[in-house]
């Protein structure tokens, strides 16, 4: 897109505007624990990097069968164990969530998360942001997660705007790769203190997305 205005921004939430991905993990894991299963915390987090509850859901169930539950309700269950991890803990990314208001300002903004939309919702109200998003999709809105490239399509055909005029705000592989291959423009979020992902199909890697221009 160089030399081109972008007509819309489309931001991942956890791990790029909000920092929760690592609670997810802990209290993932901690569920998985006090179901009397051995799992090791690295393997929860593969998981739980960059991906949709239900595909989160389909590698849990893999692993162990006998723990297969609707995902919904599972939800329910770990999200009481993730709101005790989280209780004391600022997720935003202020650097983040800056850009996202400057931005909003000049072409529409979008979420499109693999979150579920009551948590989606939440955090938007965490970072008072709701006056800046058009609209936004969790993990309930497409059929299949990233990389899949179908909730970023989505989103485009629901802003009247071409892949190629849209820019990407991302923090994994799968959703770099999600962006690529529904043709937008990315750009990762590489934290010096996060786990680091494959950034190498990025076409612009930020350590603070503050540092957008």
């Amino acid at each position: 897109m160089k030399n081109k205005i972008p007509l819309a921004y489309l931001f991942d939430l956890d791990g790029t505007l909000i920092e929760t991905e690592a609670l997810w993990t802990a209290a993932i894991h901690k569920w998985i624990l006090s179901c009397g299963k051995d799992i090791d915390y690295a393997t929860v987090n593969h998981w739980v990097l960059g991906r949709s509850w239900f595909g989160i859901c389909d590698d849990i169930f893999e692993r162990f069968p006998d723990l297969r539950a609707d995902p919904v309700e599972l939800l329910d269950v770990t999200r009481a164990f993730y709101f005790k991890e989280r209780a004391t803990t600022d997720i935003r990314i202020h650097s983040s969530v800056e850009l996202l208001r400057r931005l909003s300002k000049t072409a529409p903004c979008v979420i499109v998360s693999g979150s579920a939309r009551e948590d989606i919702r939440e955090a938007i109200d965490i970072m008072g942001i709701g006056d800046c998003l058009q609209f936004y999709l969790g993990c309930e809105d497409y059929p299949r997660g990233k990389p899949d490239p179908v909730c970023f399509l989505t989103a485009a055909q629901r802003l009247g705007v071409a892949p190629e005029d849209c820019v990407v705000f991302e923090d994994s592989a799968a959703g770099i790769l999600s962006g690529k291959r529904a043709g937008m423009t990315v750009v990762a979020l590489s934290r010096p203190e996060s786990v680091k992902q494959d950034t190498s199909l990025a076409d612009i890697v930020l350590e603070d997305l503050g540092d957008y221009r």
